[in-house]
């Protein structure tokens, strides 16, 4: 009987758990964005974002259909929501009608920290400059030349990074990062002459963060469309997967640490790595018809 009782209240406590994922009262992320939910009602669950409504209708296991407050809501071109935790991250994934996601909310999950974490994600790796001096950028070190400094980001503008207290204006390159010195203009601070140009030099690719982690989208948007096709198929590079496509082969073939496979059925991603690659495929989709980035080209 006990048994019976305890197998009971782990059913229950496990029933709690999965209605409480999205629950009321809980805030989701995006950027400078916050969803909250304001209401939860069985199997129906209601958002506010700054006076738009937003409701999702669980439709099956973590599962949702989206209904929004009129044709010109952030959220009419997402149907459909699905709920999937990652590691310690709880994601909201809205989705077009092909499956593409096109944003995803972070719970929990606040701007600063994102974007903060967005760039370290970029930035960390190693690199050599035009001088052969070798860079190793670490979260919240830089070693230079083998001598360890202190660098900082600033979240209310990430373009900002301070590396042994000089402060440097920071670009996406189609080799690494570029530096800039930088000054102070009408129009706030601004880069001025270039400091460096950096190639990323990392052993086991330029991404490598995106096997361990979830991407953010404070990442992504630093990127252009062409090397958000390369990141997501670095991915599956790392694995040994082999190209049919002339360019990703071409690229690939140039990286030292890229041992194709004969098999491509032998490639398997992780849970995480699997999540990266839908989402950049759907960062890359909602550009369709936009200005893309633009980027700046890179040390050779």
């Amino acid at each position: 009987m006990k048994r019976i009782l305890y197998l009971l209240a782990a059913m229950i406590a496990t029933v709690g758990v999965a209605n409480a994922q999205i629950g009321n009262g809980t805030s989701w992320f995006r950027s400078s964005e916050e969803l909250k939910c304001i209401s939860a009602s069985g199997n129906t669950f209601k958002f506010d974002m700054y006076g738009d409504g937003v409701t999702l209708n669980k439709t099956g296991n973590n599962q949702y259909s989206v209904t929004s407050n009129g044709s010109d809501s952030d959220f009419s071109s997402t149907p459909t929501a699905e709920y999937r935790k990652m590691g310690d991250k709880e994601l909201l994934l809205f989705k077009d009608n092909k499956g593409n996601i096109l944003k995803f909310y972070v719970k929990d999950d606040f701007y600063e920290p994102e974007t903060v974490r967005g760039v370290s994600m970029i930035l960390n790796g190693d690199y050599v400059d035009e001088q052969g001096t070798k860079y190793n950028f670490n979260d919240e070190n830089v070693t230079i030349g083998g001598k360890k400094v202190m660098m900082t980001t600033d979240p209310s503008d990430p373009f900002l990074v301070e590396i042994d207290y000089v402060t440097y204006w920071w670009v996406v390159s189609t080799t690494g990062i570029n530096l800039y010195n930088i000054t102070d203009g009408e129009e706030g601070t601004v880069p001025s002459q270039i400091w460096h140009k950096l190639k990323n030099v990392s052993p086991n690719g330029r991404w490598t963060c995106l096997s361990d982690e979830v991407v953010n989208e404070a990442m992504l948007w630093f990127f252009d469309s062409n090397l958000l096709r390369i990141m997501r198929n670095e991915i599956y590079a790392r694995h040994g997967y082999v190209f049919s496509s002339a360019d990703l082969k071409a690229y690939f073939s140039k990286q030292p640490w890229y041992k194709p496979l004969n098999n491509n059925g032998a490639v398997k991603l992780t849970p995480i790595e699997n999540l990266n690659v839908e989402l950049i495929k759907g960062n890359i989709e909602a550009r369709v018809g936009t200005d893309d980035v633009e980027i700046e080209e890179g040390l050779k």
